[in-house]
């Protein structure tokens, strides 16, 4: 290879990386990067969604023990160690994950981290009504408690074996 190519290969590789080090974090659920420090009174704009896969879950799928679900943080930064607080009005959650994959019931209520969490039900007896589910997740800081974001996710039922994941406000 040339001398001068391969300086401007090498140029262009450094310039690559650079690059890849300092585009903003678009998945997941924490960015790195300068921000104010938790707990300095300074209020970070955090917005967060929930992402829900798949659509529609019934207990007959054995590809899944639940709905997967995952915030996603659509703007500001997370302070490290930021809390996530599950809730759902019907059912329970959870866990699910490598190397073990074994599922652990949580409960109704769950808090931990931005790894995903899958929410599930029990049959519901025939002839009962189908409850109303509404699952809430609250972000908060851990050094302040403070609320740094919240979102409502509604689950509605197709039949009485089959759930639909809905809107979310």
């Amino acid at each position: 290879m040339d001398l001068r190519w391969r300086d401007v290969f090498l140029v262009l590789i450094a310039a690559i990386v650079a690059a890849g080090c300092s585009t903003p974090l678009t998945r997941g659920t924490a960015g790195s990067g300068a921000g104010p420090a938790p707990g300095d009174g300074v209020a970070v704009p955090i917005d967060v969604i929930i992402t829900a896969e798949p659509r529609e879950y019934s207990l007959m799928m054995s590809s899944t023990p639940g709905i997967r679900l995952s915030a996603l943080n659509i703007s500001g930064i997370l302070p490290p160690g930021a809390v996530f607080r599950w809730e759902t009005s019907f059912g329970h959650f959870l866990s699910w994950a490598p190397p073990t994959y074994q599922v652990v019931p949580l409960g109704p209520v769950a808090m931990g981290g931005p790894d995903a969490i899958y929410w599930s039900y029990d049959p519901i007896p025939v002839g009962e009504d189908l409850p109303e589910v509404m699952i809430t997740l609250t972000v908060t800081d851990p050094a302040t408690g403070t609320p740094l974001a919240r979102r409502t996710l509604q689950i509605s039922w197709k039949d009485p074996q089959m759930v639909v994941v809905g809107h979310q406000s």
